[in-house]
């Protein structure tokens, strides 16, 4: 399920942005931003050495294996993945993998950050049936 951001509910208070272990989320004019751990993850598809993996439903950069090329940054459709000027090594969101609810959610308090699989598949489907009908009358 995806965790996807509501931004009429965001207030732009950062406490997502402050909670993200990873300086994964960021808030822009009370949008909050951050990695949809895509299922045909672009990033994941141009790395030359594998340094972004799937663990469970989530794509993660695995820093150790890193070259820092910057691929994944052009690739990403949604401008999440960064650049470390310390390290040289790409970042993201990584989803809090290893929890049961991504921590950005958790300390939303106005619910923007909502898991909404169930609307994704369904605004997917409204809108390939109306490319169908477009498509149909050509």
């Amino acid at each position: 399920m995806k965790l996807i951001p509501n931004a009429k509910l965001c207030t732009g208070c950062g406490r997502c942005e402050r909670a993200c272990p990873t300086n994964g989320i960021i808030v822009i004019d009370k949008i909050p931003i951050k990695c949809m751990h895509c299922e045909d993850a672009p990033c994941y598809n141009v790395c030359p050495v594998e340094a972004i993996q799937w663990i469970g439903d989530k794509v993660v950069v695995k820093e150790d294996v890193c070259i820092g090329c910057g691929l994944c940054i052009e690739a990403c459709p949604f401008g999440i993945m960064r650049m470390d000027n310390n390290t040289g090594k790409v970042f993201k969101c990584h989803g809090c993998y290893m929890h049961n609810e991504e921590l950005c959610k958790r300390a939303c308090p106005t619910g923007a950050l909502q898991y909404r699989e169930e609307n994704v598949i369904d605004k997917r489907e409204k809108l390939a049936s109306k490319f169908k009908k477009i498509y149909s009358y050509i």
